[in-house]
């Protein structure tokens, strides 16, 4: 599939690469299809690109690169109503926002992104009840 991004121009990205979130993303309902790609080699940050808007993609990362005692369980538990299996792997990565300067990068730890790596359905998910904020800094 050929994905026009704003970010990183044209790119050919394998169908089975597309992760299909049914209910879309807060506040974009008519995203429905990311990939997540690599910004730059070595980079801690990928790209979450939305195949359906070319103009739509998210900053993310490893939610363990920020706290390594991130509750990957508790993301899969709120992930639960996706249908999947107890045993598929999961990818989690949460959005960051990038300020312009002076402004610190921060990152949403309450709202992770689950995605499913067998089934390749994704949601974004709350984890109620935790310490965690929607700005993080990084």
């Amino acid at each position: 599939m050929r994905v026009e991004s704003q970010q990183l121009g044209t790119l050919e990205i394998p169908e089975e690469s597309i992760v299909t979130f049914p209910l879309g993303i807060p506040s974009f309902p008519d995203a429905l299809h990311f990939c997540l790609l690599e910004v730059r080699a070595g980079s801690r940050y990928r790209l979450l690109q939305c195949t359906d808007r070319p103009d739509l993609a998210f900053v993310v990362i490893d939610p363990l690169l920020v706290d390594p005692a991130y509750p990957l369980d508790d993301v899969r538990g709120a992930a639960a109503d996706l249908g999947l299996k107890p045993d598929e792997p999961l990818a989690v990565a949460v959005i960051v926002t990038v300020p312009r300067p002076p402004g610190r990068p921060t990152a949403n730890l309450l709202a992770p992104i689950a995605m499913g790596l067998r089934s390749r359905i994704g949601a974004q998910v709350v984890l109620h009840d935790s310490p965690y904020r929607v700005r993080h800094a990084l």
